[in-house]
């Protein structure tokens, strides 16, 4: 019998590649939905039959429609707000996207007995000592990890009170083909294919970098195991420095002289170390990741020089 699978957020860099490895399997049922008015293929060949339905999940009608109209065995909540800018504005966006929407989902979770798989974000450990460990407590220096904390809690409440199964996964920084270029990796890849010169900080911090595709691997583990409900890291527990990973693609790409180390300040409220312990992810889901750092540029590399002209 088949899964049908809720994937908000379905336009974003995750939600492509969600949608295209879960559609792979004849046997799933796909509701996409995003704000925007279409779907985006990550591939131009990716011609399947989505379920495809727009509009902002932070309405209740909307949320009911989709409550009322759909069944749902797996909902995957992606859909967010990833501004990390300290304005009020953005407060009060981050607030009904990250936080309103997430209860608004977990109520179509309630009515349909369905798992909650949410991708969260190892920033709400704040400045903790790496590598994290999942027993440690949160400290959200940023109003968007807040609200993935607070995203946390409220599924987690749902758990305890309406036995909603769910899966959190604190995430270190995904990367892979198909990824918006303001992204750290993304950017450093264009800009060196093009020849421009990319300014960065010193690179003195630690960052934890996944490939999508094992985290895709994951996704589906934790998709047929009903029973299982927890929170889990996601990263390599092999964190390089910034800088280190910028060398490794500048030496991939043979395109030398263009990485300007120290042309940006580092933010206010930097985290230095940000390197994750997987020992529960592994011994829970049998899951590690498969794709080294210099295979993951190297695949993205090859991915982006497509669009080079």
């Amino acid at each position: 019998m088949g899964t049908t699978i809720l994937i908000t957020g379905a336009n974003g860099f995750v939600g492509r590649n969600l949608v295209n490895t879960f559609s792979r399997n004849s046997e799933n049922t796909i509701i996409a939905t995003d704000v925007q008015d279409s779907r985006i293929p990550l591939y131009s060949s990716d011609q399947r039959d989505i379920t495809y339905l727009s509009g902002d999940l932070s309405d209740k009608e909307i949320n009911a429609n989709l409550r009322e109209n759909y069944r749902f065995d797996v909902i995957i909540h992606l859909a967010a707000i990833l501004s990390q800018a300290d304005d009020m504005k953005t407060y009060f966006s981050v607030m009904d996207s990250n936080i309103y929407t997430t209860f608004l989902l977990l109520e179509t979770a309630r009515a349909h007995s369905a798992k909650v798989l949410f991708p969260s974000t190892a920033l709400v450990y704040g400045d903790k000592k790496a590598p994290f460990t999942e027993d440690m407590s949160s400290d959200p220096g940023v109003f968007y990890a807040l609200s993935k904390h607070m995203s946390e809690e409220l599924i987690r409440f749902y758990h305890k009170k309406y036995k909603i199964p769910y899966n959190i996964f604190r995430i270190g920084i995904l990367y892979g083909p198909g990824q918006h270029n303001a992204m750290f990796i993304p950017s450093l890849i264009t800009k060196l294919l093009d020849g421009e010169q990319f300014d960065m900080t010193k690179g003195e911090q630690v960052r934890d970098f996944v490939y999508i595709d094992d985290f895709m691997r994951l996704l589906q583990r934790a998709m047929t195991k009903k029973d299982i409900s927890g929170m889990f890291n996601v990263g390599t527990g092999n964190a390089p420095l910034m800088k280190d990973v910028a060398l490794i693609a500048e030496e991939l790409t043979g395109i030398k002289g263009k990485i300007n180390l120290g042309g940006l300040s580092y933010r206010e409220h930097e985290v230095w170390e940000y390197c994750l312990d997987i020992t529960k992810t592994k011994n829970t889901f049998g899951w590690s990741p498969e794709i080294n750092l210099r295979q993951g540029l190297q695949n993205a590399i090859s991915y982006y020089s497509q669009f080079i002209k």
